[in-house]
């Protein structure tokens, strides 16, 4: 472990002086990654063309031979995009006179790094894959981090939860970084396959996969829109973890598209979630697993009900499993893992509240879920266990009841914590707390008495007021129109896509809200913006 430490922090080292001495600010990990590409795509792992490159690292055309050396890579594999994106001999080098090529240094480094025999291929991907961690936590990879690298603790989870024993063949359509096919390998002996659209993530993807071990040549480019990835190929396991939320997704689609679209009632004015799970599904063979990764809308927006409701009739959901927030590097979200099996024959749906199944992972504010949480999540999964404030098994009739809403807290009840409140010291604290909020106040207009500013010092704000009008008015009357629609808090919170808790606080008089939701508010209640601000 020491080592593998040891080596790291000198390839960590190349690659920061790989940023400090050329133009390449960011994505410098393709050019670490060419050059990795170029040792170990051939069959040696102690000679091959990288040792040439040592050898003539001296020389003034170094950058032209390392292009020369990928141009071969594309030809002998058949792959005319493979790093066709960057060219070394374009790379601005930053040295004094005398000063070594940067290039030099970090092909002589890594070749002494490859001649220690005690380094064996797997111990380079895992550097590998905690270098692109640490890329992607500092932002020096330019990427939509969520929709590009999948945390392995949730590609772990998924590959587990649809593994089949046979060897299959494994499918996803948006291969990002190639974790999810990294998993399945590790986990299930499996063929993997992949498209990727954006040429950097090929790159990456394309490496991963090398240093792993793994077979990436059916791994292919699309120089094509997201969309349009569907292939006439099916598949014993499909995973993906999709771009959210996207918009005009069904102009680009194709007959077959639009024919799965109009089976299952997708309509072409919702975002494009759904769109991405039909394609997957029509991917699938007829006894194949799926799980794909959505966000928390999906599973309640009312445009995608319909869809829902073709998808539940069918039998192909299985089970609805929330994640824990801020596992993905560079965002706080949390998301569901919608597991799918086409071979599922009874009517009911698991669903599972993992949101508190985490532990804090390397990189600062940013979790994990621990070993010890992902088999906890499948011995329920695999047992169609319930337990209380965890998991819950659900008939058609209870979702047919909630409107083929599948939000997991309709179904999975948190258990509230009974907290016994010693009521006289808290009602003391409350009171030291006024006192000292009093002194404070007539400090800060001591303060401004002194500098002249009376005026100020002598100013009285109204409680719970700004712009002109009352919070606590507003909340009043929102509260009244909401009961008035019908609506409860929860299911005004849900469609307003916030927390209740937030609408609570909202109707008490106690919190403000943006412009924006009391738009969204006005919509839903039918009502006008200064009837819930001034009546």
């Amino acid at each position: 472990m020491k080592l593998l430490f040891k080596i790291y922090d000198e390839v960590l080292y190349l690659c920061k002086q790989l940023k400090d001495k050329t133009n390449l600010k960011t994505n410098y990990i393709e050019y670490i990654s060419a050059l990795l590409y170029i040792k170990f795509s051939t069959n040696s792992f102690f000679y091959d063309d990288f040792s040439e490159l040592y050898q003539e690292r001296n020389n003034y055309y170094i950058a032209e031979l390392i292009d020369e050396n990928l141009e071969e890579i594309r030809n002998k594999e058949n792959d005319k995009y493979l790093f066709s994106n960057i060219k070394f001999k374009d790379i601005i080098i930053y040295r004094d006179i005398g000063e070594e090529n940067i290039l030099s240094i970090v092909i002589s480094n890594l070749y002494k790094i490859f001649e220690n025999r005690e380094i064996k291929p797997k111990m380079i991907a895992i550097i590998y894959e905690k270098l692109l961690q640490q890329c992607i936590y500092e932002k020096e990879f330019v990427v939509d981090n969520r929709e590009f690298y999948t945390p392995t603790c949730i590609t772990d989870l998924a590959s587990k939860l649809v593994a089949k024993n046979e060897n299959c063949r494994v499918y996803d359509p948006a291969c990002g970084s190639g974790n999810f096919l990294i998993s399945a390998n590790n986990i299930f002996a499996t063929q993997v396959y992949g498209n990727e659209s954006n040429i950097n993530y090929y790159n990456i993807c394309k490496t991963s996969l090398l240093l792993w071990g793994i077979d990436n040549s059916k791994i292919e480019f699309n120089n094509v829109k997201d969309n349009e990835f569907i292939k006439n190929e099916k598949y014993d396991v499909v995973m993906c973890n999709p771009q959210f939320s996207t918009k005009n997704w069904i102009e680009n689609a194709d007959k077959e598209n639009k024919k799965i679209f109009k089976e299952y009632k997708m309509k072409s004015t919702s975002v494009g979630d759904y769109a991405y799970l039909l394609k997957c599904l029509s991917c699938l063979k007829e006894n194949g697993n799926m799980a794909i990764i959505l966000p928390h809308g999906a599973l309640f927006r009312n445009s995608e009900k319909e869809t829902r409701k073709e998808l539940i009739n069918k039998k192909y959901i299985k089970a609805v499993i929330g994640l824990p927030e801020n596992l993905f590097l560079g965002t706080r979200l949390s998301v569901v893992i919608l597991v799918i099996s086409k071979r599922k024959t009874d009517d009911t749906i698991l669903f599972i509240d993992a949101s508190r199944e985490y532990q804090d992972s390397n990189y600062k504010k940013c979790y994990e879920i621990p070993e010890e949480s992902i088999q906890k999540i499948l011995d329920v999964y695999n047992k169609k266990e319930e337990i209380e404030g965890f998991s819950h098994v659900a008939t058609v009739q209870e979702i047919e009841n909630n409107e083929y809403n599948l939000s997991i807290k309709k179904y999975v009840k948190q258990i509230k914590p009974n907290v016994q409140v010693d009521k006289i010291p808290l009602a003391y604290k409350i009171l030291n707390l006024e006192r000292e909020a009093s002194i404070l106040e007539e400090n800060i207009k001591d303060v401004l008495e002194v500098l002249g500013m009376n005026e100020i010092a002598n100013l009285k704000i109204p409680k719970n007021q700004d712009y002109d009008f009352d919070y606590s008015i507003l909340g009043k009357n929102i509260r009244k129109q909401r009961i008035k629609k019908g609506y409860t808090q929860e299911k005004l919170a849900e469609r307003l896509e916030i927390s209740e808790r937030y609408i609570a606080r909202i109707e008490r008089g106690e919190s403000g809200l943006k412009i924006s939701t009391l738009v969204k508010i006005c919509k839903l209640l039918n009502i006008e913006a200064d009837k819930l601000l001034f009546e």
